[in-house]
């Protein structure tokens, strides 16, 4: 695959179990990041543009999708924050060519709250009315680091603003290194 984006584009990855708060970070992040960024969500991908319910049916079609509209978005010079549940089995591969081939900084954050944290966030949110607590549990997985990547570990205890503030200045550290 070619190279992709340029040496001021950036990506940011969040991983994660349903209802860690990788779509809040992601929303709250985007602004901070500036005028032309770019928000892939998983969710949307898989359940409005393929009309797939099931988290599993067709997981790879969406993968693909998702990361070629991350290249194309790096490629027109758009910072690019990508959301979603992005298990090992299905995006790992995906996401590793997508890291070594993008020009600028990368940084992957895998939201890990827990079971029972997690639980008691879906109960909190409108999704909760579309799927219960037996879908989270199934759907669960844990901390599952990417083999490649040392991605940062995103604990129960991390608020948002602490979050965005930490990838900001995760950002400009790798800024000034690659300077």
């Amino acid at each position: 695959m070619p190279r992709v984006g340029n040496a001021a584009t950036r990506l940011v990855i969040f991983r994660g179990d349903s209802a860690s708060g990788k779509t809040t970070a992601a929303l709250a992040l985007r602004p901070e990041l500036g005028r032309k960024v770019a928000l892939i969500h998983q969710d949307y991908v898989r359940r409005q543009v393929l009309q797939n319910e099931d988290r599993l049916e067709r997981a790879r079609d969406a993968g693909i999708l998702i990361v070629g509209a991350a290249r194309d978005a790096l490629d027109l010079g758009y910072d690019v924050v990508l959301d979603g549940i992005f298990n090992l089995r299905d995006y790992s591969a995906l996401f590793e060519r997508l890291y070594r081939d993008h020009r600028g900084q990368t940084r992957i954050y895998q939201f890990d709250v827990g079971l029972d944290e997690t639980l008691r966030r879906h109960a909190g949110r409108p999704l909760s009315n579309e799927f219960g607590e037996e879908k989270v549990r199934e759907w669960y997985d844990g901390w599952q680091p990417l083999p490649w990547y040392h991605e940062t570990r995103v604990g129960p205890e991390v608020t948002t603003a602490d979050l965005v503030s930490t990838i900001l200045r995760d950002l400009d550290q790798d800024r000034a290194a690659l300077s």
